[in-house]
């Protein structure tokens, strides 16, 4: 049993080495719409750098590898989050995620989740900068997945999803309007996870991928339109039981943009998903722990690392307590780049429920 352990570690080496590799050249943001559907609402994978491509399943996997649902310990489950989003500078502004699962018959599983961000209050005025009143706007987005067991430790599933987001026009010349500018998108994910032996102690190794937000462009204002945050996340998790009570987890994830760096209206989303590739600076990483005592009280850290001090780098703390069948999750983060993220200094909760 311990001889599956070597190829697997030297895979998780070779992925380490060519992140590190990316992420110590350069790069430049781009142009994207809904940027809430790369965000990590939910307080779990937020308290541990935002990683999720490969942790155990929750009802909060939606976002991050729908396909774990085919693992996840309890056949159904469901969760909400809240998140303060720059609360600093307006109040009001959140994101709110109600997400879950059922899983069939140990086969299959079928997921959901919706998110929506209120922005807050937006002046509108005339060209002559005369006030002409304040609107709220907002984003949301639903989705639902599918996943299906391929093999005894092997799953896949897909995503389709609806967003909306609204933008501001002039008519007549004068005043602002809000407009809906919607979105179609669909993500691909697979997992695979297998216990193996390693130190003397139980441990279980998980791999996950996932492609999210491929779909159509959205826009803005006029005939102005842009990319979704197209990504492409890939990650690792081990898991070690230290003892009968205590237990270990970490995890690491490398991120690719599918969006490329300099905009093209002209190019369809598959051009531009292959001309995102022709950059090879284009790489985000996160890493987290998470410490288990008994599977009901848990401690997180995390640590994520965009590529340059133009991108956001942060660390995260987080903790969970799990009572009968409720569990409640909190984190923090700590900017550690020049630039602050929306999200800097601010906590984010999120309940679950699961029946067994």
């Amino acid at each position: 049993m311990k001889k599956n352990v070597y190829p697997l570690c030297l895979i998780v080496i070779l992925l380490l080495i060519n992140t590190f590799a990316c992420i110590a050249q350069d790069g430049r943001y781009r142009s994207q719409a809904l940027f809430i559907l790369d965000i990590a609402s939910d307080a779990r994978s937020a308290g541990m750098g935002d990683v999720g491509a490969a942790t155990s399943a929750d009802a909060m996997s939606q976002k991050w590898n729908p396909s774990k649902y085919i693992f996840a310990p309890s056949s159904k489950g469901a969760s909400v989050s809240y998140t303060p989003w720059l609360n600093r500078i307006e109040k009001g502004m959140n994101i709110g995620l109600l997400s879950g699962y059922v899983r069939l018959e140990n086969k299959s599983a079928i997921g959901f989740s919706a998110t929506y961000l209120s922005i807050g209050g937006m002046d509108l005025r005339d060209y002559a900068g005369n006030y002409e009143g304040t609107v709220s706007t907002e984003e949301y987005a639903i989705d639902v997945s599918y996943s299906h067991r391929l093999g005894d430790h092997f799953s896949g599933g897909i995503t389709l999803r609806y967003a909306n987001t609204f933008k501001i026009e002039s008519t007549g010349g004068v005043n602002g309007v809000l407009r809906p500018s919607p979105a179609f998108a669909g993500d691909v994910a697979f997992f695979y996870t297998k216990p193996v032996e390693a130190f003397n102690k139980t441990t279980n190794l998980a791999f996950g991928t996932c492609l999210s937000n491929l779909g159509t462009k959205v826009k803005l204002s006029g005939d102005e339109e842009v990319f979704l945050p197209m990504n492409w996340r890939l990650g690792v998790t081990w898991d070690i039981n230290l003892d009968a009570k205590n237990a270990l987890s970490t995890s690491f994830d490398i991120n690719k943009s599918l969006v490329p760096l300099t905009y093209d209206r002209n190019l369809t989303v598959l051009e531009a998903v292959g001309k995102s590739f022709g950059n090879s600076r284009d790489f985000v990483w996160a890493t987290g722990l998470e410490y288990s005592f008994m599977r009901a009280a848990m401690l997180r850290a995390g640590y994520h690392h965009s590529r340059s001090s133009r991108g956001y780098r942060y660390f995260t703390l987080g903790a969970g307590l799990v009572y009968k069948s409720l569990k409640f999750d909190t984190s923090y983060l700590l900017a550690t780049s020049n630039i602050n993220t929306p999200f800097s200094n601010t906590f984010r909760v999120s309940m679950s429920y699961v029946w067994n």
